[in-house]
């Protein structure tokens, strides 16, 4: 990417209005697809694409890899293939559709200095997350670290279930 579509009138605007995510933009690494795909968005004017969520995504946990580390309760995530029961406070839930394809993200952060997400169509799953109004308080889910796309974030994948 080269320096000349940064200086563009849009992207200088969009860095005038979202300094967290400049920010978070500046901390990804350079051969990073998600800054091209972003200042695609961001040329197109599209404040709703899915980059730009993954750019949010990524600035809440550097966040929270920051707080953890400040706190003293940093430590790393559980290794890929592992599944066991995580205490997740939940951040967002989205309803999402992708390859015609409908299904709710939630995102969720641990007090450990990571974060993550999963993808769910389960009514049970959904039902639970929406009527968990007390976001302060602990969840606790079930699912398969399945990847880390980046160090402190993780994606449960397989049958993902809140005991």
């Amino acid at each position: 990417m080269t320096g000349d579509i940064l200086e563009h009138p849009r992207v200088e605007e969009w860095r005038r209005t979202h300094p967290r995510e400049w920010w978070a933009f500046n901390q990804l690494r350079p051969e990073s697809d998600v800054r091209d795909r972003v200042i695609a968005a961001v040329l197109a004017g599209r404040d709703d694409d899915t980059a730009i969520e993954e750019l949010v995504r990524f600035a809440e946990s550097i966040e929270g890899n920051k707080r953890a580390a400040r706190a003293g309760t940093l430590i790393p995530p559980p290794p890929i293939g592992e599944r066991r029961p995580l205490d997740v406070t939940i951040k967002r839930m989205t309803k999402m559709r992708e390859e015609g394809r409908l299904f709710f993200r939630v995102d969720f952060a641990t007090p450990h200095g990571w974060s993550g997400y999963f993808d769910t169509t389960s009514p049970e799953v959904v039902e639970r997350v929406s009527k968990h109004r007390q976001r302060s308080r602990p969840l606790t889910v079930v699912g398969e670290i399945t990847a880390h796309p980046y160090d402190f974030l993780v994606v449960l994948g397989g049958r993902v279930k809140i005991v």
